[in-house]
């Protein structure tokens, strides 16, 4: 027999033990090969999309890091497959093979492996590809989709720069092979583990840091950021180790002296190996959840900034398009074009007002506000038909003052301090910008409400009865006084041609002013959606490495726990009572960083709610949820094949 078909066959032998490396490696290459052909692209690579420069370099930075996540995970991968095949080596050492050969033999696994990750990648990656162009054109707002086309420069960029990654890993690694004596080869798996030990002070110490690292993350804010933020990742991390080396070895060592819960059914080897296996694993565990926390916090950041920037043109745009113009022009757009126009297109007008707008200075007794706008309450109440919001009534000289307040990035408000709502009521002088024209007006009541983009309309509007603003319109000049048209259709999300054309119909000069949600909202979207649907993929790989992170541990000592599960069986433990055994070991290492990962996740998002003074936690709750469903379905077909391998040396 060949080496080659040696190394065959020890894979076929030992594919579970390989398949979430070559799963996690495909991958890897999968996501490499995308983004490498989307920075090769003609459209990209010849300026013909708009944003692409900047597009090609995210996906550069992207391409940097996941080469050096490629390295760090294969390097791990290697270091934990030569590790559980040391008694096989003594072996094929005792039956004659020299330290070359067996060098030989695992280079050419590990190459054999890796050739079939890249094949599988790019051909996954081939298919993937037109799907990403597509998405990629709908983000970017390309008026025809990008054509699907695959450089000759991506394969060759993906093929040798992974073939030059695992050749150079896999020969790093194998310095280690034949180094040790065959006899402690074959008997390393018979090495005597010594009971889990812990120090209190170390117990105390990780408590102290995990509640100091989550006290001061509850209360940092803007002011205390910079001096809190080392500290609290400092000693949250700190804690995380020790939770895994001392606290989780304590916990363990007093359910044991809890001789009624210990002595109950299988609690015995639960929580017996659970100590071990805490300990044992402590270094995987500690790494696997800090790689959790910073992909939860990172995926739900994005997230967050994603949503809200959505709910921020909502509040700041209450309707999709805003067009004022000076009282005296001729009217330069028509509501039966814009309904024309959108009807072609395939949108429909679904709101249309027009309201007169003076600009005033209010000024009171203990209130003065230059910056005020004033509309009749029939104008207002047309406006508060198409928000949904409750209409107001005035008679004679009264005039309701109506607070259009600054919104955060997530359709909150944000209120810089306590408002003294008694100061708003009563008389009030409104005077025409620019005239001596002024009219004294009895504000009775202050509610707060968007109505009119408050950088062109003001940040508070008074609401007056029709005959004041008749006579306020007309004596306000034209630079003054404004005519707002304000329009709503469906879909509006996706029209963004729909507004070119009425902006093309608007003449090159005049003064007018527009405020388009449908223009923001593009906008935004190429910038946070382009960020989450790249960091997407990102986050991805780094939950599947860090879930075959996991599962190469579990592995590894699958010999051990198929001569400890054999034993008991001599000793009359039932089938049953194995599945249950080995469902809680396997979720104990599947679920702890899963669980200190989003418990670290959801401080993290707090400080982030702190900072923007809005809550985002329900942001943060959405994407945790969805990572321990994935996390779930992981470890279900993880346990699923690590039952299979127990049962077999088991059951006779």
């Amino acid at each position: 027999m060949t080496f080659r078909r040696l190394a065959t066959s020890n894979i076929r032998g030992s594919w579970h033990r390989y398949s979430a490396y070559f799963l996690s490696s495909a991958f890897a290459v999968m996501i490499f090969f995308v983004y490498a052909a989307f920075i090769y692209h003609p459209d990209v690579v010849n300026g013909n999309i708009r944003g692409g420069d900047s597009v090609q370099k995210m996906m550069v930075a992207c391409e940097y890091l996941i080469i050096i996540f490629s390295f760090f995970f294969t390097l791990y991968s290697s270091s934990a497959f030569l590790k559980s095949r040391q008694k096989e080596f003594g072996l094929l050492t005792l039956f004659g093979m020299t330290k070359t050969q067996l060098r030989r033999l695992v280079f050419y696994e590990n190459m054999i492996i890796s050739s079939l990750a890249i094949l599988v990648g790019i051909g996954i990656g081939t298919v993937a590809t037109k799907l990403f162009l597509l998405a990629m054109s709908r983000i970017l707002g390309v008026e025809s989709p990008m054509r699907f086309y695959i450089d000759s420069s991506a394969i060759i960029l993906t093929v040798v720069g992974y073939l030059v990654l695992f050749a150079a890993i896999s020969l790093f690694s194998l310095r280690k092979v034949g180094r040790t004596q065959i006899i402690d080869l074959i008997h390393s798996e018979k090495q005597p583990k010594t009971p889990p030990k812990f120090s209190w002070v170390l117990v105390i110490l990780a408590l102290f840091s995990l509640v100091l690292g989550y006290g001061l993350a509850f209360v940092t804010n803007i002011e205390l950021f910079i001096a809190t933020a080392l500290p609290t990742i400092g000693f949250t991390v700190l804690g995380t180790y020790f939770l895994y080396t001392q606290l989780s070895v304590a916990i363990i060592r007093l359910l044991q002296k809890n001789k009624s819960f210990y002595y109950r059914r299988t609690h015995l080897l639960n929580v017996s190996q659970a100590a071990y296996k805490m300990k044992d694993n402590a270094r995987v565990l500690f790494n696997v959840s800090i790689l959790c926390t910073v992909i939860l916090t990172a995926t739900a950041t994005f997230y967050a900034f994603d949503q809200g920037m959505k709910q921020q043109t909502l509040a700041g745009n209450p309707y999709v398009f805003t067009l004022g113009t000076p009282k005296n022009d001729i009217p330069v757009l028509l509501p039966e074009l814009v309904k024309g126009w959108g009807q072609d297109d395939g949108f429909k007008v679904t709101d249309y007002a027009e309201v007169r707008h003076v600009r005033v200075e209010l000024k009171g007794k203990q209130f003065e506000d230059d910056y005020t706008g004033m509309i009749s309450v029939s104008d207002y109440n047309r406006l508060a038909d198409i928000l949904h919001t409750d209409q107001l009534s005035v008679t004679g000289k009264e005039a309701i003052l109506v607070n259009q307040s600054r919104y955060g990035m997530y359709g909150t408000e944000v209120m810089e301090e306590p408002i003294n709502e008694k100061k708003y009521i009563g008389p009030m002088k409104a005077t025409i910008n620019d005239t001596e024209h002024s009219m004294v007006l009895q504000v009775t009541k202050r509610l707060q409400q968007p109505v009119l983009d408050p950088g062109y309309y003001g940040f508070n509007l008074l609401v007056v009865e029709d005959p004041v603003i008749d006579q306020m319109y007309a004596a306000a000049p034209s630079r003054t006084a404004r005519t707002i048209q304000v329009y709503n259709w469906s879909n509006w999300e996706n029209s963004i041609k729909l507004e070119q054309k009425i902006r093309d119909h608007l003449p090159k000069e005049g003064s007018y002013s527009i405020t388009s949600r449908v223009e923001m909202w593009n906008d935004y979207r190429h910038a946070t959606s382009l960020t989450l649907f790249i960091g997407m993929f990102i986050s991805l790989l780094f939950f599947i490495a860090s879930g075959s992170v996991i599962y190469f541990k579990l592995f590894t000592e699958l010999q051990d726990d198929q001569a400890h599960f054999r034993a008991l069986t001599r000793i009359g433990l039932s089938i049953k009572e194995i599945r249950h055994v080995v469902t809680v070991q396997v979720g104990l290492i599947f679920f702890a960083p899963c669980l200190v990962g989003s418990m670290h996740t959801i401080f993290a998002m707090k400080t982030l709610s702190n900072l923007l003074m809005t809550n985002v936690m329900w942001y943060a709750l959405i994407v945790v949820g969805m990572f321990v469903l994935m996390q779930t379905i992981y470890f279900l077909a993880a346990r699923r094949t690590y039952m299979k391998k127990i049962l077999e040396e088991v059951v006779i």
